[in-house]
């Protein structure tokens, strides 16, 4: 879809724009969904959550039981805070139940788990996942997040930051990273004794 596309690129307003549009031309259901999430991961994108939960409802009234509504509804619980995290993580324990883990759902699981505080449970999750799914392009989504589990556990977060350099150099992650420490080089000349 050439909203994900937008998104992910970081034009925002332009992949909402491409969004309505198609969904304004389309008269299956299906692909109604489909832009229906894409809506919904876009409110989220702009800490819209009103918005994103208008769009859940038009989820749920179109159906209930679709996955992409279950995932909608996890993001939207997530977006809440600790107290939407608990109702995520069960969605998330069902999905995988019924269809298997994945590197999607076990990052959500372990977002998820870090909205409820619950960092080593997070961890977990994201080094099962590390495990299970190595070959995976995902992999640096779980290698971030276990660098914030890390983080907040007050536990060196080198090697894993390393290995995020090393295995993927242009990541949006990495690069801000390299340029954060570039400009505290740059200040911490200016002081130095």
């Amino acid at each position: 879809m050439p909203a994900h596309m937008l998104l992910t690129a970081g034009q925002v307003k332009a992949a909402l724009q491409c969004v309505n549009a198609a969904a304004a031309t389309t008269a299956t259901s299906s692909i109604t969904m489909e832009h229906g999430l894409m809506s919904l991961q876009i409110y989220l994108r702009i800490d819209r959550l009103d918005l994103a939960r208008q769009q859940l409802s038009r989820l749920r009234s179109s159906d209930e039981d679709s996955v992409l509504t279950q995932l909608g509804s996890v993001y939207v619980n997530i977006a809440s805070g600790s107290t939407g995290a608990a109702d995520a993580v069960h969605s998330l324990s069902m999905l995988s139940e019924q269809y298997g883990p994945s590197p999607l759902l076990l990052n959500l699981v372990a977002c998820a788990l870090m909205q409820h505080d619950d960092y080593a449970g997070a961890e977990f999750k994201l080094q099962e996942c590390i495990k299970d799914f190595a070959e995976f392009k995902t992999m640096p989504d779980t290698l971030i997040n276990l660098i914030c589990c890390s983080m907040q556990q007050a536990k060196p977060a080198t090697a894993v930051v390393l290995e995020l350099q090393s295995k993927f150099p242009q990541h949006p992650y990495t690069v801000g990273l390299e340029r954060v420490v570039q400009a505290f080089d740059r200040e911490a000349v200016k002081y130095k004794v």
